[in-house]
């Protein structure tokens, strides 16, 4: 997907247990919406528009949030990031 853009976000936002590669060890609570569309461009410069729901649709969004520099931390509930305060701090101080 090339400069892709989530164009439309349906449904109430709905609790899920999510992590990430970039940081090993950490889950919280992240609230998102259970359905997306979103467009880009493939590889040919052709733009396309792809709906989907569940976990591509919560995949899509976590994406997207790496390339604006958003990590689970910021989306995460605030009783998740104190859970997690520990193992953040030891990924800091591992760094």
């Amino acid at each position: 997907y090339i400069n892709p853009v989530i164009r439309q976000l349906e449904g109430p936002v709905e609790p899920f247990n999510e992590g990430c590669l970039s940081l090993p060890d950490i889950l919280g609570e992240v609230l998102r919406p259970p359905i997306v569309t979103l467009d880009a461009l493939d590889l040919e410069g052709k733009p396309f528009s792809l709906r989907a729901g569940g976990l591509l649709a919560r995949c899509w969004q976590h994406e997207l949030d790496h390339l604006d520099g958003v990590l689970i931390l910021d989306r995460m509930s605030q009783a998740s990031r104190l859970k997690n305060r520990p193992l953040i701090k030891k990924l800091e101080r591992d760094g």
